[in-house]
């Protein structure tokens, strides 16, 4: 049976897309697909934080979209088609595991679905690390819109391994 990642940041616009990006990547590369599927879904929309997302994906977004497009190019990862949704119960209930890109997003799971709270866990944990990352809207500066996605696409490919032993996949 396929399991099914998903990775969870407030608007699913830049870091839980950009993770699954990363993550489905190594999971073909690894010819896992039968095996594991990777979405992502955003907080942004609920109860927890009831203000929609004002734009489909990060392209709408001008600046952020200029400062993290040289990095997203070099790690050849387009979120160009990517549509932002809201995080629902399904999901939750059908993901083998939920990983929160930072505190406030595990904290916000955790409060929209208390009987999956075993499920929850920071991305930073697949490296063995309990550690932020912060949300790339409202960061300007091409440098530091790299450091965010660059950090994410080591703990994705690092952590990689772990994952796949915390899904029940590798021993």
């Amino acid at each position: 049976m396929q399991k099914t990642v998903l990775v969870v940041c407030r608007g699913n616009i830049g870091r839980s897309p950009f993770t699954e990006a990363v993550l489905a990547k190594e999971v073909a590369r690894q010819n896992l697909s039968k095996e594991v599927q990777v979405i992502s879904r955003g907080v942004q929309g609920t109860s927890v934080d009831p203000e929609p997302v004002q734009f489909p994906n990060i392209t709408y977004y001008p600046q952020m979209y200029h400062d993290a497009k040289p990095v997203l190019d070099e790690l050849d990862v387009d979120l160009s088609d990517h549509t932002s949704t809201p995080i629902s119960k399904t999901d939750a209930e059908t993901a083998d595991i939920l990983l929160a890109v930072d505190d406030k997003t595990q904290q916000a799971l955790q409060t929209l679905f208390p009987d999956q709270s075993q499920k929850i866990h920071l991305v930073s944990e697949i490296i063995d690390e309990q550690r932020n990352i912060i949300d790339p809207e409202g960061v300007s500066g091409a440098d530091k819109q790299r450091q965010i996605f660059l950090d994410l696409q080591n703990i994705a490919t690092t952590g990689f391994p772990k994952l796949l032993v915390l899904l029940g996949i590798r021993p």
